[in-house]
């Protein structure tokens, strides 16, 4: 069983729904969901809010977090995360932000630089990453990181 099919399945069984949000990834991990059967049951929303301003718009990131800990950070992944609960309602979100590369960021950042966040019961958390790879690889990596994050919240229970 692929970790998408065991988030679907896991969703199922608690009768939860999950929402969404990405960035580098740029909808990979709700393509992912929406690849297996039954998916329906259990996804309702993806975001991908690939620039700063869509952050802000849809899933009220905030200018300040963006302009302190920029936009590939452990604020930013959470504010998305929490965002993506107040547009949907769903149960648990995930959600992702870094720079797949090839480049580093405008600020340095090393390039396979990854946040990715979730909200679930109340509370948001945050994980970072520093995959290697070419920027598929590193993407590929991070989805894989993603499923990882919500198979671990939803076991929180």
């Amino acid at each position: 069983m692929t970790l998408a099919e065991e988030v679907v399945h896991l969703l199922k069984e608690k009768k939860l729904h999950i929402s969404t949000a990405e960035s580098c990834t740029g909808g990979m991990i709700a393509s992912g969901i929406v690849d297996v059967s039954g998916a329906s049951d259990v996804f309702e929303e993806g975001y991908v809010t690939y620039s700063n301003r869509v952050k802000m718009k849809l899933l009220g990131v905030k200018k300040s977090t963006l302009d302190k800990y920029t936009v590939v950070s452990h604020e930013t992944a959470k504010e998305m995360a929490v965002g993506t609960f107040k547009a949907t309602g769903s149960d648990i979100t995930v959600s992702v932000t870094g720079y797949a590369g090839p480049y580093d960021g405008d600020d340095g950042t090393p390039a396979g630089t990854v946040y990715i966040g979730s909200y679930y019961n109340g509370i948001a958390v945050s994980k970072y990453y520093h995959f290697s790879g070419d920027r598929q690889q590193v993407r590929k990596q991070a989805v894989m990181k993603a499923y990882e994050l919500v198979l671990e919240r939803l076991e929180e229970d």
